[in-house]
């Protein structure tokens, strides 16, 4: 048989991290095992199911690289992949159910439901449905309906029986069902509730894996039990532990964010985002912690998922993210970055000066862990006006009494030098020859212009005819070139802000 699974979300909210990695899991294992994954949308739950949530969670996945086989906006032989487009078919599996006597009808109002909870609870049972309509007569029901009560329909759960759940992920693991309520199946306007729509769908979209949250777990035993009431085969279960916060409990607002989609626009590139989810219970192999889709596809197996809460450290995503920043080509993290650089780069940059933003980029491509970081370390080179300068920047050009003579005498040398020109005038030559962080062993021939690693011994050389320290110069340099004191190699600067820039900026603070 085929393996087929699924992940079944509600759509009445966004795409959490739980959620996320349950689908991630479901996937990993349908392509590892070489069949087909399903998306199935559970919405009958129909105050609280929105289309704008249907969406987020479409994309949300999509953005993971969660693709499916099956399901909304992809079809399939197994279709409608919404619950709320199947009642019809419930309705018959339900009529099934009462005529095998597996099913009956209760009237208790929500009312009389808590009174009963609360009574066994009061006698030292466990607390639930207690059962008062499971044995009525035909008498005692017409005149239930009589008095205009609807009804719901239950299951008749086996009593005295003990159950064992053979689970891909916990083992063997029993019950007694005498523990488990006579669940609702069917609500008194027509809804299915999840156990008797998700054990319905499961049969007839052909599931034979479920891996989901072990708060499903006593579910599990509640669907064992309808399958075999309805003479089918159940899916084999794998109940996962819960992700967990820092603190060992279940992960909450606080530990992260709700939205899967938040992560995207906060500027974390999605592959570092799969890869974090991914070992967030289920290890690669050995201290391999960075792994791509195809690689976890081809050692994935659902018996390797651990059997202890993963605690979710958002002091290792941060070092990921920064990782497969790392690993992207320029060109490409360019490209991915722009919707947030266009904040700081003019648009019309990305045409006519794409070499200039590619070597500002790689400047500061090992310095940020996600995308949003980059406008701000980057605009210093596209500002056209007065630029700002922090409160250390400021520091360090007030700690050196003689820096405005310093900076005056520099901007003197490098409005000689050959610097290649600033933004906006066309500087494509020079962009095309070097390519930031400088390269000292780029042989000086191949650049149009002075390189980076020529600027510095040019500063050097400067520095020791006017008798000043390497270390005390570049300080002020650097602030009044950049506005800060931290980022990139400071000639790399000087060659991305070219000629005119530098002496305009170093003017400003010359004497």
């Amino acid at each position: 048989m085929t393996p087929r699974l699924r992940f079944a979300p509600s759509p009445t909210g966004p795409l959490h991290l739980g959620g996320a990695r349950t689908a991630l899991y479901n996937w990993a294992a349908a392509r590892a095992m070489g069949g087909q994954f399903l998306l199935r949308i559970e919405d009958t739950d129909r105050a609280r199911s929105t289309d704008e949530s249907l969406q987020i969670i479409l994309e949300g996945l999509r953005w993971l690289g969660v693709d499916w086989d099956e399901g909304p906006e992809t079809g399939g032989d197994h279709g409608p992949y919404f619950q709320s487009q199947r009642l019809d078919l419930y309705a018959k599996y339900a009529e099934k159910l009462l005529d095998t006597g597996w099913a009956y009808k209760c009237y208790a109002t929500p009312e009389e439901v808590a009174e009963g909870r609360e009574r066994l609870q009061a006698e030292g049972k466990r607390p639930m449905y207690d059962r008062r309509h499971r044995d009525i007569t035909d008498e005692q029901r017409a005149e239930l309906e009589a008095e205009g009560r609807k009804a719901s329909l239950r299951f008749r759960m086996p009593l005295d029986e003990v159950r064992q759940l053979d689970d891909l992920s916990k083992g063997v693991v029993e019950v007694n069902l005498q523990e488990l309520d006579d669940w609702v199946l069917m609500r008194p306007d027509g809804m299915p509730t999840y156990n008797f729509a998700c054990v319905v769908d499961d049969h007839e979209m052909g599931i034979t894996h479920v891996v989901r949250g072990e708060e499903h777990l006593m579910n599990g035993f509640k669907q064992l039990v309808l399958f075999g009431a309805l003479g089918l085969e159940a899916p084999r279960y794998a109940h996962i532990p819960l992700i967990l916060g820092k603190n060992g409990k279940k992960l909450s607002k606080r530990d992260a964010v709700t939205n899967i989609l938040d992560y995207r626009d906060q500027g974390y590139l999605p592959e570092a985002i799969f890869n974090y989810i991914a070992m967030l219970g289920w290890g690669f192999s050995g201290d391999q912690d960075l792994f791509t889709a195809e690689e976890m596809v081809e050692r994935f197996q659902i018996k390797d998922i651990g059997s202890g809460g993963a605690k979710f450290d958002d002091e290792k995503l941060a070092w990921m993210a920064g990782d497969y920043v790392r690993r992207t080509p320029i060109a490409d993290l360019v490209d991915r970055a722009r919707p947030w650089l266009e904040q700081t780069v003019p648009s019309e940059a990305f045409d006519t000066h794409r070499g200039l933003i590619e070597n500002v980029v790689s400047c500061y491509q090992e310095r940020v862990k996600i995308l949003s970081e980059l406008p701000e370390k980057v605009a210093f080179a596209f500002t056209t006006g007065t630029l700002e300068l922090d409160a250390d920047a400021q520091k360090k050009l007030k700690k050196q009494e003689d820096a405005p003579q310093w900076l005056s005498a520099y901007a003197d040398l490098l409005e000689k030098s050959d610097l290649p020109p600033s933004y906006p005038h066309d500087r494509a030559a020079a962009d095309a020859a070097v390519r930031l962080p400088s390269d000292p062993e780029k042989p000086v021939s191949d650049a149009p212009c002075m390189t980076p690693a020529e600027i510095e011994q040019q500063c050097r050389a400067f520095a020791g005819e006017h008798g000043i320290k390497f270390g005390q110069l570049v300080h002020p340099i650097r602030a009044s070139l950049s506005g800060t004191t931290k980022g990139a190699g400071l000639f790399d600067l000087v060659f991305l802000l070219g000629r005119e820039t530098c002496v305009a900026r170093l003017r400003r603070f010359g004497a």
